[in-house]
């Protein structure tokens, strides 16, 4: 997870020295994970684009997951979400890379199974960015500057350290 501030940059100078500037804190998730259930979801304001996340986490030979309910937000995601439907309804595994923001967590109630009634813990997200797109082992999509690196891309790269480092 990383977290920055930001500041908006302003439309215009001479409005930006009266008003003070909005500075924000940004907490985000970045990771791999296998892409489910991608459906359209009608709001109030229109329709978006909403998926799972089953993202990996812990050692790369007993990995667990963790489950992100996500709204995918921005055109270029929204446009790649959907991409994937198909290969996603044909139950191939689509692997990705992903940036979330906004992570809230809920509680929601199993309707169906062996343990319906019951409640289970849920992390909410949006999916602010899709870094790297890789369906049956194939990569089929990576972006121009991607934070993470698709498994088996990994470049032994070399490690360099400041003087007076901790």
């Amino acid at each position: 997870m990383t977290a920055t501030a930001n500041a908006p940059a302003s439309n215009n100078a001479s409005h930006s020295s009266s008003q003070p500037k909005a500075e924000y804190f940004n907490l985000n998730v970045t990771g791999i994970g296998y892409l489910k259930n991608i459906r359209k979801v009608a709001g109030t304001t229109g329709e978006f684009t909403c998926a799972v996340i089953n993202a990996l986490t812990g050692p790369t030979d007993n990995a667990s997951y963790t489950r992100f309910d996500v709204t995918v937000a921005g055109k270029e995601s929204v446009s790649l979400i959907n991409r994937c439907q198909k290969s996603v309804d044909e139950e191939k595994q689509v692997l990705i890379g992903f940036v979330l923001s906004g992570l809230t967590a809920d509680v929601f109630t199993l309707s169906k199974g062996d343990h319906a009634g019951e409640s289970r813990p849920s992390l909410k997200a949006r999916l602010i960015a899709v870094e790297w797109i890789k369906i049956g082992g194939e990569i089929v999509f990576k972006s121009e500057k991607p934070t993470s690196t698709p498994p088996g891309q990994n470049a032994e790269q070399l490690k360099s350290y400041a003087d007076n480092s901790f």
